[in-house]
C-alpha cells in the first residue's frame, strides 16, 4: 500500500511533469470505475498537486492569460490511493492498462497529446471533487512534523493508546497520518521498542523530549531513538532514495530500497500478525500484549501416511499357507487325465456337451 512517501513523492511527480503543460477537454473516467465523475467545463487549465499523509489533492485551474489570478476558475480533487494507486504520464496512444481518470493536454503542433493518468489496477483508490483533508486523519509528519507531534503528545492520555499494542497504535492515521506497513517496523526497529508493547507507555518517555534531537543535542544520526522523531526522519530517507516502494512490482526491481530497509521482510526477524491481521517484522522480544495464538500459516498439502508397520520377527498364522495368483478368466491351469472326465448332454440344449470331473 502507498504510504506517507510514495504519495509525498507522487505529488513531486505531478509538479515537476505537468509544470508546462497545459490541459483542456473533458475529464475521462473509466466505465469500471465507481468513483464520481468529474465535471470541469473551462477551455484550458493546469494541473498541481501537493500531499498530506496518505491523501493527496489536484488542484485544476483555469488558464487564461486576459484574466487575473482571482478570477480564475479553480477546483480540488481529493485522491485516496488504496492498495495500489498512483500517478502515470502517457501519450494519448499509450494509455495504461488500470487507467480510471485521464487528464489531456491540449494539441500542440507536432507534439502528441500527452495524458495525466491515475492508475490503480485493485481499484480500491477513492477520489472526491472539492473535498477537503480527511477530519479522522492528523498532521503529516513529512511537511507539519511539529504538529504532528502535537497532535500525539496531547492525546497520550486517551483511549487510542492505553492498553494497546504500538505497533498497532502506529497505523492509526487520526495520529500517525502517512504511517504504514514498511514504516512502523523500521520506525519500531531503529527505536528499539518491541511492538507489542503499550503505546502509551512507551510514548509517554518521549513526550518530553527536544523535537529535532540531531539538531539540538548534537546526537547521531545512528543513534536517535525517539519514535516520534523516527516518524519524520525515516520518512525524508525514503524521499532522498530514488523512488519509494513500488505497488506494482514490490521490492524486486527497486535495490535502492531494499537496501535501505533494516527489518521490514528482512528473512533475519520475526514476524507476527497483530489484531487486524497485519504482520508486523521486528527484532527480539515481540512485547507484554502480543497476541496468544499463533499467526495464521499458510496450507500445506496434506501427505498420506501409511498406517501399516508390521513387525519383522512376527509371523502371521496363515504364514505357510501358498498365495494364490489371480489368473485371467480365460486362462486354466489345472490337468486331469481324459479316463476321469465323463461326459452328459444337456437336457435343454441339443448338441451342447458338459464336461464334469
Amino acid at each position: 500500500m502507498p504510504e506517507g512517501p510514495e504519495l509525498h513523492i507522487s505529488s513531486k511527480f505531478v509538479n515537476e511533469s505537468l509544470k508546462e503543460l497545459i490541459f483542456s477537454g473533458k475529464i475521462l473516467k473509466s466505465e469500471v470505475s465507481k468513483n464520481p465523475n468529474v465535471e470541469w467545463k473551462v477551455p484550458l487549465f493546469t494541473i498541481q498537486a501537493e500531499s498530506r499523509g496518505k491523501e493527496m489533492k489536484l488542484w485544476l485551474q483555469e488558464f487564461s492569460p486576459n484574466k487575473i489570478n482571482s478570477q480564475l476558475k479553480k477546483i480540488s480533487i481529493l485522491f485516496r490511493f488504496g492498495m495500489s494507486g498512483c500517478f502515470k504520464l502517457s501519450t494519448a496512444d499509450d494509455i495504461p492498462k488500470h487507467s480510471h481518470l485521464r487528464f489531456f493536454t491540449i494539441k500542440d503542433g507536432q507534439k502528441p497529446i500527452q495524458v495525466l493518468n491515475f492508475v490503480d489496477f485493485r481499484r480500491f483508490g477513492k477520489w472526491e471533487v472539492n473535498a477537503d483533508w480527511g477530519l479522522d486523519r492528523g498532521p503529516c509528519p513529512i511537511m507539519d512534523y511539529e504538529n504532528f507531534r502535537k497532535n500525539i503528545v496531547d492525546n497520550l492520555g486517551g483511549p487510542a493508546f492505553k492498553q494497546k499494542a504500538v505497533c498497532e497504535v502506529l497505523l492509526n492515521q487520526k495520529f500517525f497520518n502517512g504511517i504504514g506497513n514498511y514504516l512502523r517496523a523500521e520506525i519500531l526497529f531503529r527505536s528499539k521498542i518491541a511492538p507489542f508493547d503499550e503505546a502509551y507507555t512507551v510514548l509517554c518517555n518521549w513526550k518530553d523530549a527536544a523535537c529535532y534531537p540531531n539538531k539540538r543535542e548534537n546526537v547521531e544520526k545512528s543513534d536517535i531513538r525517539d519514535p516520534l522523531y523516527l516518524c519524520h526522519a525515516v520518512c525524508i530517507e525514503v524521499l532522498k532514495l530514488s523512488g519509494g516502494y513500488d505497488v506494482e512490482k514490490g521490492l524486486k526491481d527497486n535495490t535502492a530500497f531494499k537496501n535501505w530497509l533494516q527489518c521490514y521482510q528482512n528473512p533475519s526477524m520475526k514476524n507476527l500478525k497483530d489484531r487486524h491481521q497485519r504482520t508486523i517484522w521486528f527484532d527480539g522480544e515481540p512485547g507484554i500484549l502480543a497476541p496468544r495464538d499463533n499467526p495464521r500459516r499458510p496450507k500445506t498439502k496434506k501427505q498420506r501416511i501409511s498406517v501399516y508397520s508390521p513387525e519383522p520377527n512376527l509371523e502371521p498364522d496363515n504364514a505357510n499357507i501358498p498365495k494364490v495368483r489371480k489368473m485371467n478368466l480365460t486362462e486354466t491351469k489345472l490337468t486331469v487325465d481324459a479316463d476321469a472326465v465323463t461326459v452328459r448332454r444337456s437336457p435343454r440344449f441339443s448338441g451342447a456337451v458338459i464336461n464334469s470331473i
